[in-house]
């Protein structure tokens, strides 16, 4: 049967006649056709369409535009900006697929106290001891009243060490990272994550570390030790940092504005979560207390740096978090004095 299109001249009443004689079982197509005149009006003549126009275009000038912006943003409140994860489960997928892929080294149990795979029926963790007091923490909380944080911290001459407590998250939130950030854009990340506390329940996965020793003549002369998804700090180029594409929940976007490409960067550049660099199966629940050690000398800390907390936020099967900046200060005895920077708005 022949596909027919019907022009408004028919009208309703030959339409409902037309869709009665093609649907009445019996009728052939030559007979429609003798019913139905064509609707094609003088010397009206098909064609094949034309194809749509298409046009490369460079996008290196916007997005060079699009990163000298986006770097402005450095050392600013935006650093502690809610991040989108996306699909809670599909990211602790990913991580635990990242996990499993891990074939050297062995179990974090230097850290831990013991193996991961781990159930909460087993004896918990070893945790480190907090030297940071309580009567050297302040309480913050972030504007829509989410999640609150005991925070503290202290300055060395090689170091620098950041304390927090989650003291209410919905959910029972954790740690999803700690910096610090330079207003030139250059990132300093722990070189090590120490857990002090837990919350009620705890799940531990795998993580590894590798330790390399050197001997000589039968004596230990070095060791290292390199720990899965654990960051370095260094120079930071914007120009290759920030782009216009980003990809969440497996979908590509184009991304024009500088703050969500500062963002976007700032996710895909933390890499392993801290959780999971602690050794915990979930974004929820596991580490309450923790400390996170920069090896970073005073001298680096340049006029504007900002030290951020981000703590996991899963809402709904939504993987997001809430962050925490700071500017400051060290005194005579080395302790930090915080100052929460406004993040209302961004």
């Amino acid at each position: 049967m022949r596909s027919i299109i019907l022009h408004s001249k028919i009208g309703w009443v030959g339409a409902t006649l037309l869709t009665m004689i093609l649907a009445s079982p019996g009728v052939c197509d030559a007979a429609a056709g003798a019913f139905i005149p064509s609707s094609d009006k003088g010397g009206f003549q098909y064609s094949e369409p034309t194809d749509w126009p298409e046009q490369n275009l460079d996008l290196s000038d916007i997005e060079r535009q699009v990163a000298e912006a986006a770097s402005l943003r450095c050392g600013t409140a935006l650093a502690a900006a809610p991040l989108d994860l996306g699909n809670a489960k599909s990211f602790m997928g990913e991580m635990m697929g990242k996990a499993a892929s891990a074939a050297v080294g062995k179990l974090l149990g230097s850290v831990l106290g013991g193996g991961g795979g781990r159930s909460s029926k087993q004896k918990k963790p070893k945790m480190f001891k907090d030297p940071i007091k309580k009567k050297y923490k302040t309480r913050f909380e972030d504007p829509q009243g989410k999640v609150r944080v005991l925070v503290g911290g202290k300055q060395f001459n090689d170091g620098l060490l950041l304390s927090a407590r989650v003291d209410k998250a919905r959910g029972k939130g954790t740690f999803h990272t700690m910096f610090l950030e330079r207003p030139d854009c250059t990132r300093i990340w722990p070189i090590q994550y120490m857990g002090y506390g837990l919350w009620g329940k705890w799940s531990l996965s795998v993580s590894v570390t590798k330790t390399t020793s050197t001997y000589r003549d039968g004596e230990l002369i070095d060791r290292s030790v390199e720990r899965s998804g654990w960051s370095k700090s260094g120079d930071f180029d914007f120009s290759r940092g920030f782009s216009v594409w980003d990809q969440l929940d497996n979908e590509n976007r184009m991304v024009l504005n500088p703050n969500e490409a500062f963002k976007n960067q700032l996710r895909t550049e933390i890499g392993d979560p801290a959780w999971r660099q602690m050794g915990y199966a979930e974004p929820t629940e596991g580490i309450r207390s923790a400390g996170g050690l920069f090896r970073v000398n005073p001298e680096e800390l340049t006029p504007g740096t900002v030290a951020v907390i981000h703590i996991t936020n899963v809402e709904q099967g939504r993987y997001r978090t809430v962050g925490f900046p700071f500017h400051f200060s060290a005194g005579e005895d080395g302790m930090l004095t915080l100052e929460q920077l406004d993040t209302a708005g961004i």
